[in-house]
């Protein structure tokens, strides 16, 4: 595929059933967008091949196969490998990752919405089952789709109720390192008017959650799969303030300077 024109734009991308649990901080990626024309299918197979690579040594790990794999965005809709991320996603928006099975299962009507250049026949054949073959297929031909192996799961679980709710990734926001806290401040208007009940967070040693629940029609959530350094969960806060949520990281060693909220960064940042 040429080369598209050069943008700058940050997409971050989830392995859902993965990133869903939390505890996983190689479930969810930075990947920067350089090229007008990178196609989500190119997205996918980058995530893969990384997130493989980060559990080469982890026991009873099956690695992912990205054609097993479909992209869909905030609203459950599965976009199409060949669609160019530019043209589908936004700065700064959620990329999904979920099994063709799941994707093509719980949005059967939006995958054939989206595939306006194939005909009804074709659409119908992705309902029946070769679903792989018609998501990755740049040209579609006669000829027969190579078998495929189905894809693997890492274990066989009921999904929990919480890996059910799809958040939008908080990815504004601004700290400080003040002596023995770290605050993070994010804007959201009148976020001091929300139901308390419906923020809600989760510290652990190395790593933070905030979750915002039903906020302008959508769950927003702050994810740091693992902070710069470690911190003092039961002394850690979170508190609305008319037009800004504040979070009070209390730091495990006082003296120490915090100079990124993130320890590691994410594929293609410098």
């Amino acid at each position: 595929i040429p080369a598209g024109p050069p943008i700058k734009m940050k997409v971050y991308v989830h392995y859902e059933s993965a990133a869903s649990e939390r505890k996983d901080p190689t479930a969810t990626q930075a990947m920067q967008v350089t090229d007008a024309s990178k196609t989500l299918g190119s997205i996918i197979e980058d995530f893969v091949e990384l997130y493989n690579k980060k559990h080469l040594n982890t026991p009873e790990f099956e690695s992912l196969n990205p054609h097993g794999l479909c992209a869909r965005n905030d609203g459950q809709v599965v976009v199409p490998a060949e669609t160019p991320v530019a043209k589908a996603f936004k700065n700064g928006d959620d990329v999904w990752l979920v099994s063709l099975e799941e994707g093509f299962r719980e949005n059967n009507a939006a995958v054939s919405d989206n595939l306006e250049d194939k005909n009804r026949i074709e659409a119908s054949r992705i309902r029946a089952g070769d679903k792989s073959y018609y998501y990755w297929a740049q040209k579609p031909t006669h000829e027969a789709p190579a078998p495929l192996e189905a894809p693997k799961q890492i274990r066989k679980r009921e999904a929990k109720a919480e890996e059910k709710i799809h958040f939008k990734t908080i990815s504004s926001y601004s700290f400080e390192d003040d002596g023995g806290l770290v605050k993070v401040y994010i804007s959201m208007p009148k976020i001091g008017d929300h139901d308390p009940a419906k923020i809600e967070s989760e510290f652990e040693t190395r790593t933070c959650s905030i979750r915002v629940m039903d906020y302008n029609g959508f769950n927003h959530r702050l994810q740091v799969p693992k902070l710069s350094e470690e911190i003092i969960p039961e002394e850690c806060t979170v508190r609305a303030r008319k037009d800004t949520l504040i979070v009070r990281l209390s730091k495990k060693k006082k003296d120490h300077h915090w100079y990124e909220l993130h320890k590691t960064k994410g594929i293609g940042e410098e």
